[in-house]
């Protein structure tokens, strides 16, 4: 197994250096076909969402990332954990407009059976969870 960082993701999705992108889409695909296994941390993914989405680097919308991603972290030959709760994360980020870390925790919430979430942050309203504040 072996652990990939974000920047392997946006070289192969925004394809902004060919040498480096064809490099990384062979290590994927090498992973899509069972040859080796790639782990991916959460905050790999996180990273991966805010890099995508920042201004200041990609700008893409949320619709856009979830496009972009959910193949990626669904793919045979990547170990991801909670990886069975991407799609709803990135639906939920994609048509709430609430940040990707709040999606993921109202998801992780349904997930675990969680009722409240201690939070001021009030995108919170928004989603299907209980919000209090402490």
């Amino acid at each position: 197994m072996y652990l990939v960082d974000t920047n392997v993701f946006i070289r192969f999705f925004m394809k902004d250096d060919e040498k480096k992108a064809n490099r990384c889409y062979e290590l994927l695909k090498k992973a899509a076909t069972g040859e080796i296994t790639l782990f991916v941390s959460e905050l790999t993914v996180a990273e991966l969402v805010w890099v995508l989405q920042s201004p200041a680097n990609y700008g893409l919308k949320p619709p856009e990332i979830r496009e972009i991603i959910l193949p990626l972290l669904t793919m045979k030959g990547l170990h991801l954990p909670n990886k069975t709760i991407y799609p709803e994360v990135l639906e939920l980020f994609a048509e709430s407009g609430v940040d990707f870390i709040d999606a993921y925790h109202a998801v992780l919430m349904k997930k675990n059976k969680m009722d409240i979430i201690y939070s001021y942050d009030t995108d919170f309203d928004r989603l299907p969870v209980g919000r209090q504040e402490p």
